[in-house]
Formats: structure tokens, C-alpha cells, sequence
């Protein structure tokens, strides 16, 4: 992805919520985590599962888990935590401005 895009509205993006949004063909997931808004791929790494589908997810903490094959990944780095997946999901830089959050590349 080159550059920043708009994404969704601050007000939108919730605690414990996903968000799923498509910019420039990848499919990114956006929530809350201890204030902040965090960005990562909704594709797991291992076999392209989606980690949230209808708004449902397995996150705990600052961990992400792929319901497929059960890897788990931190969602702040993308770094992977538990196999099979050995390759880290994409995560993504997230600015705001006024009500909007932007998202830009990885």
C-alpha cells in the first residue's frame, strides 16, 4: 500500500470491536487496543484464512488467533506465536486526523 488512507471514523473504531476494511485490495482489520487504534491483515500467513468474519474474531490481549489451522500472532508486530504459520501477518501504521483514521503501509 503506498501512502496513507482513510479508513473508517475514530468514533466507529471500539475496545474489544472489529472493524474490517478493504484498501487497495488487502483486507485490514482495525480496533482499539489500550486506547489506540492498531492495524493488521485479516489474512492469516499460514493458509489465507481470515482471522474475523462477520465481526467475529479471537483476540486476547495484543494476540490474534486464526481459527483455521490455530496459529496466533501479535497483532502490534505481526510477529508469529504458535506454529503452523511461520511467516508474521502484515500489520500497518495508523494515524488520526480529526474524526478520521488513516491507515498507511505496513
Amino acid at each position: 500500500m503506498e501512502g496513507f488512507k482513510k479508513a473508517a471514523a475514530r468514533q466507529d473504531i471500539k475496545d474489544g470491536a472489529f472493524t474490517v476494511v478493504e484498501i487497495q485490495g488487502e483486507e485490514i482489520v482495525l480496533t482499539e487496543l489500550d486506547g489506540a487504534v492498531v492495524a493488521f491483515s485479516n489474512v492469516c500467513s499460514h493458509e489465507e484464512c481470515t482471522f474475523i468474519f462477520e465481526g467475529v474474531g479471537q483476540l486476547e490481549g495484543n494476540e490474534i488467533y486464526c481459527d483455521c489451522h490455530s496459529s496466533r500472532f501479535n497483532i502490534l508486530t505481526g510477529a508469529v506465536l504458535d506454529p503452523p504459520a511461520t511467516q508474521p501477518i502484515a500489520t500497518y501504521t495508523v494515524r488520526i486526523e480529526g474524526a478520521d483514521v488513516l491507515v498507511g503501509p505496513a
